[in-house]
């Protein structure tokens, strides 16, 4: 076996324990509160699964299936105060489009991050217990390309799920009626998965997106120059290994502001937003204005925009796939599939949220040549610019409003989940 089909095995093995615990509540449920059934399938956001990794590596040559014991790699709360061990999520690129994990110890995802059972998805579970709906959450390994979670989902977990429920539930199809959410980056992967329209989702109800950047966000960008703090530990500490970490994230290179192209098609649409306009191109030089394309980077003379890839690991060419990824996650969708398409998106009503950056040439790369322009309006990390989709009808765009719809817990907001119970029909 190879080490990709290893990895997809080893993922489905890790999951059982979860599908398990569905069947339980499924066989000790009674359903919605008209006795008919409904599945929902939660991706939680970038950074917010739970990842783990082998204790021992992939062998190549091995012709019998490996499988292996895993400890917790993302994320233990040590790793808040001493981040040693981030590091060891990096990846190497060993093809075009293929990956390793560091020291091809096998990396798969496992739920929500939490500890002692609280996560930030804690609300919406206990939310779909009271509702009678049939959750679970799916982790997804946010490193990789949004495509490849995506299509493990479909083409994997989707069937080995539905053949194990109705095995054990008294031959219960739990994709009879079903629908999938998406936060923050997990409705990237939603957005994929309903634009492929595979047959193994036909049976899909809805596809939900909630505080999804379907026009990219300030955070990411600072990264490729300043890490993710808290994990650059003490004094900058580990900054270096840890944006050398990021920058081997394929997935990371598709969380950036729009494209000008993407722009240009949009621009408006984008500016007709009612509430929430987008007026001017978000990332612009520091000096003269003028735009500054994360997906075309220029150059001026011997300066650049990106960090030097030899000290850094940044990958041009993943920022050639991602630029791809984007323009079609923001493409215009199948009438069919629109119809299928819900958006929340969230204002804490303090437009305390970077709805722009200005951007310098480099080197030097120290101090970080990224600033965030004003804030917007949106939920403390997206934008509510970027957090819908232009080409769906006013009534599939939905804004939440208060305090309480904060990016990171939003998916636990009372209103959130308001709005949520009104799109399902619960």
């Amino acid at each position: 076996m190879s080490y990709d089909t290893t990895r997809d095995s080893e993922q489905l093995r890790v999951i059982d324990p979860s599908i398990d615990d569905f069947i339980d509540r499924y066989n000790n449920s009674s359903g919605l509160a008209d006795g008919s059934r409904q599945t929902v399938f939660l991706f939680p956001g970038g950074m917010a699964c739970k990842l783990k990794r082998a204790t021992a590596p992939y062998v190549d040559g091995v012709s019998t299936p490996q499988t292996f014991a895993y400890h917790t790699a993302w994320l233990e709360p040590e790793m808040l105060v001493w981040p040693d061990d981030v590091p060891d999520l990096e990846m190497t690129k060993v093809a075009p489009g293929k990956y390793r994990d560091k020291d091809d110890r096998i990396i798969v995802a496992d739920g929500a991050v939490g500890y002692l059972g609280c996560t930030p998805y804690l609300g919406f579970t206990i939310w779909c217990k009271l509702k009678g709906l049939d959750y679970f959450v799916f982790g997804w390994d946010w490193r990789r390309r949004h495509e490849h979670s995506g299509r493990f989902f479909v083409k994997k977990f989707l069937p080995y799920f539905q053949a194990r429920v109705k095995d054990e539930c008294n031959n219960a199809d739990p994709l009879a009626n079903f629908s999938l959410i998406g936060h923050s980056a997990g409705g990237m992967v939603v957005n994929w998965i309903l634009r492929k329209n595979d047959a193994n989702v036909a049976n899909m109800r809805l596809a939900i997106t909630v505080a999804t950047p379907f026009y990219g966000y300030a955070g990411q960008v600072h990264r490729w120059f300043e890490g993710q703090a808290p994990f650059n530990g003490l004094f900058n500490a580990f900054r270096k290994k840890i944006i050398k970490t990021i920058c081997s994230f394929p997935a990371c290179y598709a969380w950036m502001f729009l494209d000008e192209q993407t722009y240009t098609d949009n621009q408006a649409a984008l500016a007709a937003d009612p509430k929430y306009p987008l007026a001017t191109y978000p990332s612009t030089d520091k000096t003269t204005g003028a735009i500054a394309d994360p997906y075309n980077p220029q150059t001026n003379g011997a300066l650049s925009r990106y960090p030097a890839p030899g000290a850094t690991g940044f990958d041009a060419t993943e920022l050639v796939h991602a630029k791809k990824l984007v323009q079609y996650l923001a493409s215009d969708l199948d009438p069919a599939l629109a119809a299928k398409f819900f958006i929340i998106r969230g204002d804490t009503t303090a437009n305390d949220t970077a709805g722009s950056t200005t951007w310098d040439w480099v080197p030097p790369t120290d101090p970080s040549p990224i600033a965030d322009g004003a804030g917007v309006p949106g939920d403390g990390t997206q934008p509510a610019w970027t957090a819908r989709h232009v080409g769906l009808a006013a009534a599939n765009v939905i804004t939440v409003n208060g305090a309480d719809v904060e990016h990171t817990f939003t998916m636990s907001s009372p209103t959130t989940l308001g709005a949520l119970a009104g799109v399902l029909g619960v």
